[in-house]
């Protein structure tokens, strides 16, 4: 997925004043209508509460229940199963009565941060191993960045990343989601 989100929504999806249920109302209609086989009777109605599970300051998991209603004037119970990444809205699940719709979000999908690591090796030349030995890491610690199973945090290994990729540890940080280092 990775669907880019404007301000109002990320902080729809992740904040839970009732302000910005609204906005959240819009944003689960539009995502729903998108689909080419939604019965588009059905619209989101209420959002009776949010929780946002924070990961770091980039990514969220966040869990909306509500109610799917129409002009008949039948509701179905409704769930929503949302990662944010930064301005990014990267796996989405609904799951009206006990039917899952979409991919589930589990635990163990991988970060972001792998692609993005993985692609810039891939476009430096950089092979698993001369990172492995450049930054003195273990491959088999290389392989899980790029796979995004593992994200660098130490402040030596950020920056013998960084050197290799030609980057500043500053957008090494931002790449992977960590707050800026003081």
């Amino acid at each position: 997925m990775n669907d880019e989100l404007t301000p109002a929504q990320v902080g729809a999806l992740v904040n839970k004043d009732d302000g910005y249920r609204e906005t959240l109302v819009a944003l689960l209609n539009e995502r729903v209508g998108r689909w080419a086989w939604w019965d588009r009777s059905w619209r989101v109605t209420e959002i009776r509460e949010v929780q946002d599970r924070e990961i770091n300051g980039w990514l969220h998991h966040v869990t909306i229940s509500g109610v799917l209603g129409r002009e008949a004037g039948e509701t179905l119970p409704v769930s929503v199963f949302a990662r944010v990444a930064g301005p990014h809205l990267d796996r989405f699940e609904v799951r009206v009565g006990d039917t899952v719709i979409g991919p589930p979000i589990r635990d163990s999908d991988p970060h972001p941060f792998g692609a993005i690591f993985s692609a810039l090796m891939d476009r430096r030349g950089i092979s698993r191993r001369d990172m492995a030995r450049r930054c003195y890491l273990a491959e088999s610690s290389v392989a899980k960045m790029r796979a995004g199973y593992l994200v660098p945090r130490r402040p030596d290994h950020l920056a013998a990343l960084a050197a290799a990729l030609d980057l500043s540890v500053g957008d090494l940080r931002a790449i992977a989601g960590l707050p800026e280092d003081d």
